[in-house]
C-alpha cells in the first residue's frame, strides 16, 4: 500500500448491539500502514464494520478488497462484473430483454447464511458496496440487511450446551438453498453439472475458532446446512433450529439502513446475514460485491 494522506480515523460502535462503523476514510485513496492496521484490527473484532460515503470505481473497491489477501471469484460466473471478476454484482435491475444483470439471490432465498461455506476453504468475508439503494415512496430507504454476532452468541451458549457442541461437525452442501427454493417458485440461478462437482457437500466444525482472535464462533447457516455429521435428522434437527434461533436474538443483531456509497464488511467466520426484502421494480437496488479467500475451519 502506498502512503497518502488520510484523515483522523474514528471507529465507533453502530447503532445496534454489535458492530462499529469507521469515519474519516476515503477507500478510494491509497491507505497508509497505520490506517490499514486499525481498519483490519476493527474488523477482526467485529462481525460487521461499516463506511459511509465513499465513492468507489469498480477497480477501486478489488484494490482496497485485495489489502485484505487473495479474492474469491465466484461460482456464479454469469453475475461477474465484465472486466472485474473480482467483483459479484448484486441486483435485482434487468436488461433490455428482461435478463438479470446480477444475483438477485436475496429475493429469492431470504434466510439467514453466512457466504461460500460450501468451500473447503470458506470466505473469510465480504464487501459490499451500494451504488442503487430502493426507497418507499416517502423516501425511506428499503432492502435493510441484518448482521447476528455469532461469537457473541457463543459467549452466551450454557457450559451444557458448549459441552454438547463440542466435536460437531455440520455438512454445507451449495446447492441446498435452492433447491428448497425451487419447490416454491421458479429459480433463475442455475447451478451446472461441472459447478456442483467442483463444489461438494463438506463438513467444518460447528464451533469454528477465529482465525486472527481465537474467539469462538458459531459457524452455522440455514442457507446451506443439511444436517450435523453423524448424527440422525430427529437429533441434528432440533439441535439445528436451536442455534439458529439462538444466534439470531435481537441482542446479537445489527440492522443496517444502507445509503448510497455504502461499503459494508463482514466476517463471514463471526457472522451471518439476512438481506430484508420489501421493495420490487421499479425500486432498484444495485450493489458490488468482492469476497475474501479464508482458510479451513478448525
Amino acid at each position: 500500500m502506498a502512503l497518502a494522506n488520510v484523515s483522523r480515523v474514528t471507529v465507533r460502535r453502530t447503532a445496534g448491539p454489535v458492530g462499529a462503523e469507521i469515519e474519516g476514510v476515503d477507500l478510494a485513496a491509497d491507505l497508509d500502514e497505520a490506517t490499514f492496521r486499525e481498519i483490519e484490527a476493527s474488523y477482526n473484532a467485529n462481525p460487521v464494520i461499516v463506511f459511509r460515503g465513499q465513492k468507489l470505481t469498480p477497480a477501486q473497491q478489488v484494490r482496497f478488497s485485495r489489502c485484505f489477501g487473495e479474492l474469491e471469484i465466484h461460482v456464479l460466473k454469469q453475475y461477474l462484473l465484465p472486466g472485474h471478476p473480482e467483483i459479484l454484482v448484486i441486483s435485482n435491475v434487468t436488461d433490455d430483454r428482461g435478463k438479470l444483470i446480477g444475483l438477485a439471490d436475496a429475493g429469492r432465498v431470504c434466510v439467514w447464511h453466512t457466504d461460500m461455506s460450501y468451500l473447503e476453504k470458506p470466505s473469510r468475508g465480504s464487501t459490499l458496496y451500494a451504488i442503487e439503494v430502493p426507497h418507499a415512496p416517502d423516501g425511506h430507504p428499503l432492502g435493510d440487511t441484518l448482521f447476528a454476532d455469532t461469537a457473541m452468541a457463543y459467549d452466551a451458549l450454557p457450559a451444557a450446551t458448549r459441552a454438547r457442541l463440542r466435536g460437531l461437525k455440520a455438512i454445507h452442501r451449495m446447492t441446498k438453498g435452492y433447491e428448497v427454493q425451487k419447490k416454491k417458485s421458479e429459480s433463475s440461478v442455475v447451478y451446472s453439472n461441472d459447478q456442483q462437482r467442483q463444489n461438494p457437500d463438506r463438513s467444518h466444525p460447528i464451533v469454528r475458532t477465529h482465525p486472527a482472535t481465537g474467539r469462538k464462533c458459531i459457524y452455522l447457516n440455514r442457507l446451506v446446512v443439511v444436517g450435523i455429521e453423524g448424527l440422525p435428522e430427529a437429533e441434528s434437527g432440533p439441535l439445528l433450529e436451536e442455534l439458529y434461533a439462538h444466534c439470531t436474538q435481537p441482542r446479537f443483531v445489527y440492522r443496517h439502513q444502507w445509503r448510497v456509497g455504502d461499503m459494508v464488511m463482514w466476517d463471514n467466520c463471526m457472522a451471518q446475514h439476512l438481506a430484508t426484502i420489501d421493495y420490487a421494480l421499479p425500486q432498484r437496488r444495485l450493489m458490488h460485491r468482492t469476497t475474501l479467500s479464508g482458510t479451513v475451519p478448525y
